[in-house]
């Protein structure tokens, strides 16, 4: 056997021995609303069927309804949960937690204190003043160089939809990108005029301060005697304190603040200052700061300045996310959380007696996939990769099961009733908010509609989304919005369906897998530990062709003691501090 044969073997090997671990019921957690009988009652039964710890059950100090305040969300859910992991050392147990009936779905936008209100003002206060500067430094270069291959602003259509940090950062890259071009015309140039030497030195020093100056004298020598010529220990320095300033302060920024941006402009210029305080205002920002509860509640162990509750923030279990953005933070682990909720108390309290009805008989059944027909793109956008998606599910499953599959393929839905009978699986779009009543679910069944906020609510008797009318009608796991998600939020189709089929991942495993944000609007309705083709698969685990490798299970991967790492971070933070003001002294 060739050797890269053989290593490319192990690696496949290893990956499907990783992927076959299980979550098991004492790594799992019941959150329920103390102060509602049925809420208990549900956790209970809950506990009861899948061998749970009753002392795994926490009892939180809840009102009924649907949304909570940020405010209270920490007090009430999050302060009372650590609590309980901490009081009976689970906290390097658990991995899942399992929100039921009379839970909150809904967390309201962040609202700060005082002292961090005052704070957001004045880092946008700063904000709009670097942006002053770097806008007319852009301009004056521009009017200098007429660099060729600066690139333009994004137009006002692209910019519309992006959050507010998105936008400041594209803004300062484009700057960035107009400044460094400069030096491709001033080596053209070299030696140049003195003067237009000394005015390009000027807009150097104003956009990124000494360190801006150190790059254009290291790659453009000033033909001016007495000109600083900067040494490679200095840029060294210079480059150091950059990466700490970006990506390793503890923010915001509350000790000597005022002199800290003093000596960051000296020292990286308005670029520096742009930065920080753009930073600073993503985490103090409400823009989009509502969210689901569990969605929220993956981050139990993350502080509040850990991440920005703004906006949503990527998941480490989805597959094909990018690596931790700083290796030498240890972050805080990760949950996976799903909801036993429904109408009803009994309807919610059936959905794992559902789930174990089809794992224990099977899941029979045909699976129906409502595409639109998109053709496929050499540049796919987001609608038409996730419609991609959904057709190559439906040869997925002809080619990989023994399956049903009916794919509607064109603008029509299935919107008659019993046109959709015996349904085991369901993926489709597009109605908007308007539950069509074409299924009949068997036992087991599992089904979401991609549309915005299909699961804005799932107890009140006028809704008409997706979720609350799915779970009405018989349906064991959906997943849907609690507000406008965007398409990438939902999992693709095939990926989830994919992995689901195997028999190797649970449900809340598949879901996470192929789920790119936490933080955010979206809930996962169902038992957590359902597999409906635990012991029989649906499909091989060689079918998984749309992997590079089959996904390492979550509960395989390494959890770290939260405390540990809160203690690990909070360490880091101040020698980072120390060491970026030790630097900027230096450079003085």
């Amino acid at each position: 056997m060739p050797l890269v044969f053989l290593l490319l073997s192990m690696v496949w090997v290893v990956t499907a021995s990783s992927a076959r671990a299980e979550l098991h019921s004492d790594q799992v957690m019941i959150v329920a609303n103390g102060n509602s009988r049925k809420s208990v009652k549900v956790a209970e039964h809950y506990a009861a069927r899948r061998g749970v710890p009753s002392q795994q059950i926490v009892k939180l100090d809840l009102t009924e309804g649907e949304t909570i305040s940020r405010s209270e969300y920490d007090r009430k859910i999050v302060a009372p949960i650590r609590e309980v992991l901490r009081q009976q050392n689970l906290h390097k147990r658990v991995r899942v937690l399992v929100t039921v009936y009379g839970v909150p779905l809904h967390v309201g936008p962040s609202d700060f204190t005082a002292a961090e209100r005052t704070l957001r003002r004045d880092a946008v206060g700063r904000l709009e003043g670097a942006c002053t500067h770097l806008v007319d430094v852009e301009q004056q270069v521009r009017a200098l160089v007429v660099p060729s291959d600066a690139g333009g602003a994004l137009s006002n259509d692209q910019n519309q939809n992006l959050p507010t940090y998105e936008r400041n950062m594209g803004m300062v890259f484009r700057v960035d990108r107009v400044v460094f071009s400069s030096l491709e015309w001033a080596r053209q140039h070299s030696p140049m005029d003195p003067q237009v030497y000394a005015r390009l030195e000027s807009l150097f020093r104003r956009y990124k301060g000494q360190a801006g100056v150190a790059e254009l004298h290291h790659e453009v020598p000033s033909s001016v005697q007495g000109s600083d010529r900067t040494h490679e220990e200095r840029r060294a320095q210079q480059r150091e304190g950059l990466q700490l300033l970006v990506g390793s302060l503890e923010l915001p920024v509350r000790q000597n603040r005022d002199d800290l941006y003093r000596r960051i402009e000296l020292v990286y210029g308005q670029y520096g200052v742009f930065v920080l305080a753009a930073m600073e205002s993503k985490l103090l920002s409400d823009e989009s700061s509502d969210a689901s509860v569990d969605s929220e509640l993956s981050l139990l162990w993350w502080e509040r300045g850990d991440y920005p509750v703004a906006w949503r923030h990527p998941s480490p279990f989805y597959h094909a996310g990018p690596a931790s953005k700083n290796k030498f933070i240890r972050e805080s682990p990760v949950l996976m959380v799903s909801r036993l909720d429904a109408p009803t108390a009994e309807l919610a309290a059936q959905l794992v007696d559902r789930a174990m009805e089809a794992e224990a008989n099977g899941l029979t059944g045909s699976m129906y996939l409502d595409a639109q027909g998109m053709p496929a793109k050499e540049r796919p956008d987001t609608y038409t990769k996730y419609d991609q998606s959904l057709q190559q599910l439906d040869m997925f499953i002809k080619e990989q099961s023994g399956y049903g599959s009916v794919l509607e393929n064109t603008k029509a839905r299935f919107d008659r009733p019993g046109q959709a009978p015996d349904v085991a699986l369901y993926i489709g779009w597009y109605r908007l908010r308007h539950y069509e009543d074409a299924f009949v679910f068997r036992p087991g069944a599992v089904g979401y509609h991609m549309a915005s906020a299909e699961a804005v609510s799932l107890h009140q008797s006028g809704e008409t989304g997706w979720c609350k009318n799915a779970l009405d009608h018989g349906i064991t796991a959906t997943l849907g919005s609690v507000g406008e998600p965007y398409l990438d939020t939902f999992p693709e189709p095939l990926e989830f369906a994919a992995l689901l089929m195997t028999g190797q991942y649970s449900l809340v495993e598949a879901y996470y897998l192929t789920s790119r944000w936490v933080s955010w609007r979206m809930v996962l309705v169902g038992d957590p530990l359902y597999n409906p083709w635990r012991t029989q698969p649906a499909v091989k685990r060689s079918g998984l062709r749309m992997f590079t490798l089959a996904p390492m299970a979550p509960s395989d991967q390494t959890f770290v003691d939260p405390f540990r790492a809160q203690e690990e971070r909070r360490h880091f933070y101040v020698g980072a501090r120390a060491r970026l003001d030790n630097i900027l002294r230096r450079q003085e």
